[in-house]
């Protein structure tokens, strides 16, 4: 039997629960481990996201010592392969190129896998050292790896289209079921209920969900809105409370905190519609995927490929960032009519189950790798082919 090929994933898993440290956990409980010898160094920073941009010195030593210890596994392990999945933010990608570096020296195929869709900014918005510095990295890439076909542009300046794959995110098959009914209803009449899971945050839409709340209420006053996950800091907490209070809300409106495991399977299935209002560029959410297996019909912007995942009036609706009047539309006319959002429910689990899960996730993430050795192999024999002929 031939040996597995060693490949090594940097990358964080949770906590905190996020969608890049979300995918990593996927990947290293997949399938893949057993066609791949799966080396794992682990990244994360237990702080939480409160202190994602702000370095201070436990950063640095905890950069320190991942920097040495990748470099130890580059050595001892030989990867055929190295993979990670990059950062969108400046100090991140610098922090992530001196990861990649080593491999780079040591001619191991790098195969970077973007969760998100900022990436094109940050070089954009940057000066010239800075994308000078960013296209030397880049383009010493083999593979990179996007979440949708409308992400594939981000990487046209560093690679052709053949080094750019699509991998969808996936969730695990035994979270994609038949709902069980509601699990966190209150007692009495039944209460419609929308819900939000992400980190808090303006640019995940929070304020524009809040700004919808009250249009919803005015048509329909049997509704409440759960919302749920890590506060982007104290600041944004306190601000969405004054603005629950401002508006008259507190009735209506609940943040419940930081959901995971059972208790977020528990939380999205006893929703009746999922609302993913986010303002900034992103990639696929896996909360939206896990909403759409719990059963629910989903209401995101057009941002990043989402409209690659939640199809518009098929499994949910699609509709323009900053807009609460859209959000409270939506929202209405999934109350209004039971029937379309009972449908949208079972077309948005059934497209999970062919799409998004955590198998398909896996089977596609082994065809980049695999076609990435390939390439090596084949440039490498070229390489022998012209020594020979010299």
């Amino acid at each position: 039997m031939a040996e597995r090929p060693t490949l090594l994933l940097i990358g964080p898993i949770p906590p905190p629960h996020h969608g890049v440290s979300t995918a990593m956990q996927t990947l290293l409980a997949s399938p893949m481990a057993e066609t791949f010898r799966l080396v794992h160094l682990d990244i994360t920073d237990r702080r939480g996201i409160d202190h994602v941009d702000k370095p201070d010195v436990y950063d640095v030593a905890l950069f320190a010592r991942q920097f040495f210890r990748n470099l130890a596994l580059i050595l001892k392990e030989r990867p055929a392969l190295f993979y990670l999945p990059v950062s969108q933010t400046r100090i991140g990608f610098l922090r992530d190129s001196l990861f990649m570096i080593p491999a780079f020296l040591a001619r191991i195929p790098v195969v970077v896998h973007l969760h998100g869709a900022y990436l094109e900014t940050l070089y954009s918005d940057g000066g010239l050292f800075w994308k000078a510095y960013m296209g030397m990295i880049l383009r010493r890439v083999s593979r990179f790896i996007v979440l949708g076909e409308m992400l594939r542009p981000i990487f046209r300046r560093w690679a052709v289209p053949e080094r750019i794959s699509v991998v969808p995110n996936g969730v695990p098959s035994d979270a994609v079921r038949q709902r069980s009914g509601p699990v966190l209803a209150p007692p009495g009449p039944k209460i419609f209920r929308v819900v939000f899971l992400s980190s808090l945050s303006r640019q995940k839409g929070l304020f524009v969900l809040l700004e919808a709340v009250p249009m919803v209420v005015t048509a329909h006053a049997d509704v409440e809105f759960l919302i749920a996950g890590p506060w982007w800091g104290d600041a944004t907490r306190m601000e969405a409370e004054e603005t629950v209070a401002a508006l008259g809300l507190a009735g209506k409106v609940r943040f419940v905190g930081s959901v995971t495991g059972r208790p977020k399977s528990d939380f999205l299935r006893s929703g009746d519609v999922f609302v993913f209002p986010g303002i900034q560029q992103e990639g696929q959410p896996i909360t939206v995927l896990e909403a759409m297996s719990a059963g629910l019909p989903v209401v995101a912007t057009d941002r990043g490929c989402l409209k690659e995942t939640v199809l518009d009036g098929v499994t949910g609706f699609i509709i323009p960032p900053h807009s609460p009047q859209a959000i409270a539309e939506k929202i209405v006319r999934l109350i209004r009519h039971p029937a379309l959002r009972r449908e949208m429910a079972a077309n948005a689990l059934k497209r999970v189950e062919e799409c998004f899960t955590m198998e398909r996730f896996a089977f596609r993430l082994e065809g980049a790798f695999r076609q990435t050795m390939a390439s090596a192999q084949r440039r490498g024999r070229r390489r022998a082919d012209v020594g020979g002929l010299s």
